[in-house]
């Protein structure tokens, strides 16, 4: 890949799951890979109701039992889960002697699947682990199954919990959270509505754009982030519009490179700013990525150099003869015009964001340091009461 000099030649770690499955039909080599992590038998499903609702937890429990295992499913997982919710399943996996967490699900669940299995040898409340590497023993082993394509949480270190009291959301983040194995079926997304399609495909869209602006990306984030970003902007709007197995199969493929990404690279200045608003309006996720995506990238372009004629390929921008100012303008409105095709706000007055809520946005964005300093492009007091302006 061009563009990378001796100075930015350095050393990384590439962080991954031991063992990951992609494919329609994977899920069945469920019972089989479950036995190659533990010889006990008492697995914890953690899932939510609607999973449960749709038979794709049942699905999975009997593919358990026809193995051998004995199964008891936890399926409270909230939307969004709470650090009360989180404490929930710690306790639900602390007050039985499990061998094995299976999570399938969103990317909440999977998120409490990873604490479930963290708590289960860890004594302490969860709250005491928000935060990086102070998570003290590994849990038990865990595999994660996902049922949209978008989080890529089957294969990141990280759990995310909202904070209700402090309006803002909060992520656990250590090694012992990156599961054991990850099974990406591509037929558990079949059946995703559209607005769930749109805010989850968006998410990775995010996290794969995030990757490559961070200052923490390197050679491989960049090569995974690039193909989930093509695959994504390609067929994305398939998805949404008239889905089909092709293009659930390839989101589902963009997800999982773009998690990969994110474990590796971090995201940066869009995911800050969808903490600004998110909880305390009540905006989905992906939604809130999705919205604040062309802004980040907008504000980050003009520290990105060459990487802007490799983003405007991906977006199936011809860059031949066009400055990167003027490949960004073009990458700016596209992003746009794929969220507006989404149904995705496109402006912070449009999910009931007043104009005086600006500076309390701009302080808890400043406040964000894990995020922005992985910002190529440095982020004021200034700087982000103009961002904010021009997203209202």
């Amino acid at each position: 890949m061009s563009g990378y000099t001796l100075r930015n030649l350095r050393q990384y770690e590439l962080k991954l799951p031991r063992k990951i499955l992609f494919g329609v039909g994977s899920l069945d080599k469920l019972g089989l890979e479950a036995k190659t992590l533990t010889e006990g038998r008492n697995t914890l499903i953690v899932t939510d109701r609607n999973i449960a609702r749709i038979g794709v937890a049942r699905r999975v429990e009997e593919i358990l039992l026809d193995g051998g295992f004995t199964v008891e499913v936890f399926d409270s997982v909230e939307s969004e889960p709470s650090i009360d919710n989180a404490e929930t399943v710690s306790r639900f996996v602390r007050s039985s002697s499990f061998d094995l967490v299976v999570g399938v699900g969103g990317g909440s669940v999977m998120d409490m699947a990873k604490i479930a299995s963290i708590a289960a040898a860890n004594s302490k409340p969860v709250r005491s682990y928000i935060g990086v590497n102070l998570v003290e023993k590994r849990g038990l082993p865990h595999i994660l199954i996902p049922t949209t394509a978008g989080t890529g949480s089957e294969v990141t270190d990280i759990a995310v919990v909202t904070i209700p009291e402090d309006e803002i959301k909060s992520s656990v983040i250590s090694p012992y959270l990156l599961p054991d194995i990850a099974i990406v079926d591509p037929s558990l997304t079949y059946t995703l509505p559209p607005s769930i399609t749109a805010s989850t495909g968006l998410d990775a869209m995010s996290h794969a754009l995030e990757a490559l602006m961070s200052v923490n990306s390197n050679h491989v984030t960049d090569i995974l982030a690039l193909e989930a970003l093509r695959l994504a902007y390609r067929y994305l709007p398939e998805a949404y519009n008239s889905p089909n197995p092709e293009n659930r199969y390839h989101m589902s493929l963009a997800a999982l490179l773009a998690g990969i990404a994110l474990c590796n690279a971090g995201v940066c200045l869009g995911h800050a700013l969808a903490y600004t608003f998110a909880v305390s309006y009540r905006v989905a996720h992906g939604v809130s990525c999705g919205l604040t995506l062309p802004y980040a990238f907008k504000y980050n372009s003009v520290s990105m150099g060459w990487k802007i004629c490799l983003i405007a390929e991906a977006l199936n921008i011809d860059a031949r003869g066009r400055s990167v100012e003027e490949l960004s303008e073009i990458i700016v409105a596209r992003l746009h015009r794929l969220t507006e095709t989404l149904g995705i706000p496109a402006r912070l007055r449009e999910i009931g964001i007043a104009r005086n809520a600006i500076p309390t946005l701009a302080s808890k964005l400043l406040s964000l340091e894990r995020l922005l300093k992985r910002n190529p492009r440095t982020v004021t007091l200034n700087d982000a009461l103009n961002l904010i302006e021009s997203m209202w």
